[in-house]
């Protein structure tokens, strides 16, 4: 995949030359596809919080209407990329979209059923194991240094994983938020309580991570004249026909088949927002995709649990106790998981 200007510039000042710092100065190319990686983590974990905001929760907005929302973020933030770049289409976008409006509307139901710490860690955990092995299956450019360490990072990212989301269920439970209390799982109208078990939480988490492992498979099979940032045009017109199509199916197959409330003053801002956070995270990791490959590049991306764990933390109370311990041990875990990985390449 070919470098990025944004990623060139900062090789050639510090360099002079791109193609003889790939050449002589791979350990570096790794070190800063890693640090893209870690930031695209960054985002990732953090997206999903602001469908927890005081004006979604009182407005009982449904997740797949702020799922729209994000997707509306996704779609302008892309499509501002064609300010420095030419437009090339790859129907591979199309893929990718369809993945992403799936995954990211069943991460936000998730985080409505089981908490941001648990719902976070159940479907990056997931991602993590997936696109590690589609990126070893498909992505041309994922031969590893060493399948052993990399496989043996995989599985110290997952223990520290399960471990963040144990500590966030144990904190959930001791500070009193049981599963199904949120408004947000009721009938926006009728003020229906709908199926919120933490049953369910856990299988969404789960198809959430299935799809969100496999975003930017596509990525990798398109032609080298869409790879990159050139992309996202593309992936924003998948997310743009797919987005209404997976909101209106809840509401459609309804017997009374209601419209769904868009909640523009309350969800607008807030799901827009995610968005861009959102994909911020994705041109990170789309960029660190070209140093690294994507089977490391994404499952370090679904790191994130380790942040959403914060927030989590921080703002919703989720990790109290004695399962703030269980939390930052967890997080030390999957911190040197990350590094053994990064080494593998």
């Amino acid at each position: 995949m070919r470098v990025q200007p944004l990623t060139e510039s900062l090789w050639l000042e510090a360099h002079g030359d791109a193609d003889s710092f790939m050449a002589h100065g791979g350990g570096m190319a790794i070190a800063l596809g890693t640090l893209l990686a870690v930031l695209s983590a960054v985002a990732n974990g953090t997206f999903t919080i602001f469908s927890k905001t005081g004006a979604v929760r009182r407005a009982r907005v449904d997740p797949v209407v702020f799922n729209l929302w994000a997707c509306v973020g996704i779609v302008l933030s892309s499509l501002l990329t064609l300010v420095m770049y030419k437009f090339v289409w790859s129907y591979m976008g199309l893929i990718s979209g369809l993945l992403f409006v799936l995954s990211a509307s069943n991460s936000y139901r998730a985080v409505r059923l089981i908490g941001v710490s648990v719902g976070t860690g159940i479907w990056c955990g997931t991602a993590v194991l997936v696109s590690f092995v589609a990126g070893l299956v498909f992505d041309p450019n994922g031969a590893l240094k060493s399948k052993l360490w990399a496989l043996v990072a995989i599985i110290i990212i997952m223990i520290g994983i399960v471990g963040v989301a144990y500590a966030g269920h144990v904190g959930r439970v001791a500070a009193g938020h049981e599963e199904n209390l949120d408004t947000l799982l009721q009938h926006p109208v009728t003020g229906e309580q709908r199926s919120g078990t933490f049953s369910t939480g856990v299988f969404t988490a789960i198809f959430a991570g299935l799809a969100g492992g496999l975003i930017m498979i596509p990525l990798t099979r398109a032609s080298a004249e869409a790879q990159g940032i050139p992309y996202l045009p593309s992936f924003a017109i998948g997310v743009a026909i797919f987005a209404p199509i997976v909101t209106a199916i809840p509401y459609v197959t309804r017997v009374d088949r209601e419209m769904p409330n868009l909640a523009p003053a309350a969800a607008a801002l807030p799901g827009i927002v995610s968005g861009i956070v959102w994909n911020i995270g994705n041109v990170f990791s789309i960029l660190a995709i070209g140093y690294i490959s994507y089977s490391i590049a994404y499952p370090i991306m679904q790191c994130g649990i380790l942040v959403a764990g914060l927030w989590g933390m921080l703002l919703f109370e989720e990790i109290q106790g004695s399962s703030s311990t269980a939390y930052w041990i967890s997080g030390a875990i999957i911190i040197v998981g990350v590094a053994i990985l990064a080494l593998a390449r």
